[in-house]
């Protein structure tokens, strides 16, 4: 009896070593991922996002053209979007049977909301005309940041609901500024966070992205999913992306305001 004690002691005191060694082992591990992760720069994260989205080729796309569904309050919305290099967008979205169009074209923007009551074309506000310019930009601001007259910030190493993530502040050439969320291990953008100005008031914006699919060796997020101050606002689906499709310049100039019919007064 006190032999078997004694051998029941000693393999579980070596069981205990073996448990710590691995505990030890597995933590200077996680030690040394961190500290990898940690070493990155700047440049070589954005070096390895860069790759991985295809970037190489996707400069090389003239024109994209998407298509999908808008998803706010419970309502389905189809929506077209055409982006043309460089500096044209344009999105239509169809709302109970009429077309809202939103245009950016090389520094001017326009808009045509049926709601409003007219269908002419209204010049778009600053704010909204700013916030376009940068979608119309095919590979994103953080693409050769330099070049377009951002300026980047490198703000570390952070967790984002579980996932870690690099976290880069881009300060556009407008003086807007915007904190992209790069996740650590596949080096795509889970989350776009700024600070927007509607109608006077100072809100958070939070863009959340998933879904990632390839599209001809180019990678892309199929869901977006927008949040105003934490509450969620819409979520876009994308259904379908086509590259280098031809398309009529002429969508993305403002159309004069429909001739006023004259009244002819009965004599």
């Amino acid at each position: 009896m006190v032999f078997e004690s004694k051998k029941y002691y000693l393999i579980t005191k070596k069981h205990y070593k073996m448990k710590r060694l691995n505990l030890l082992f597995a933590t200077l591990l996680i030690s040394f991922l961190s500290l990898n992760a940690q070493d990155m720069t700047m440049d070589e994260v954005l070096e390895n996002y860069y790759e991985v989205m295809g970037f190489d080729k996707l400069k090389d796309v003239n024109t994209v053209t998407m298509t999908g569904k808008s998803i706010n309050q419970g309502m389905e919305t189809p929506f077209t979007i055409i982006t043309v290099r460089p500096d044209k967008y344009r999105l239509e979205v169809e709302i109970q049977g009429q077309k809202m169009i939103q245009v950016y074209n090389v520094g001017t923007g326009w808009y045509v909301a049926p709601w409003t009551g007219s269908l002419d074309a209204q010049d778009l506000p600053p704010e909204q005309l700013k916030s376009m310019k940068r979608q119309a930009d095919i590979e994103g601001s953080l693409y050769n940041y330099k070049e377009k007259g951002h300026k980047a910030e490198f703000l570390g190493i952070d967790d984002l609901e579980g996932t870690e993530v690099y976290k880069i502040k881009l300060t556009f050439d407008d003086g807007d500024a915007g904190t992209y969320f790069i996740d650590a291990e596949n080096f795509v953008v889970l989350k776009e966070e700024s600070l927007i100005n509607m109608r006077g008031q100072e809100i958070k914006s939070e863009v959340l992205f998933s879904d990632f699919k390839p599209i001809e060796d180019m990678i892309m997020p199929f869901s977006f999913q927008t949040l105003m101050n934490g509450q969620v606002g819409q979520t876009i689906n994308i259904e379908t992306v086509e590259y280098d499709n031809k398309v009529d310049m002429n969508i993305f100039e403002k159309p004069a305001p429909a001739p006023v019919a004259e009244e002819t007064e009965e004599k």
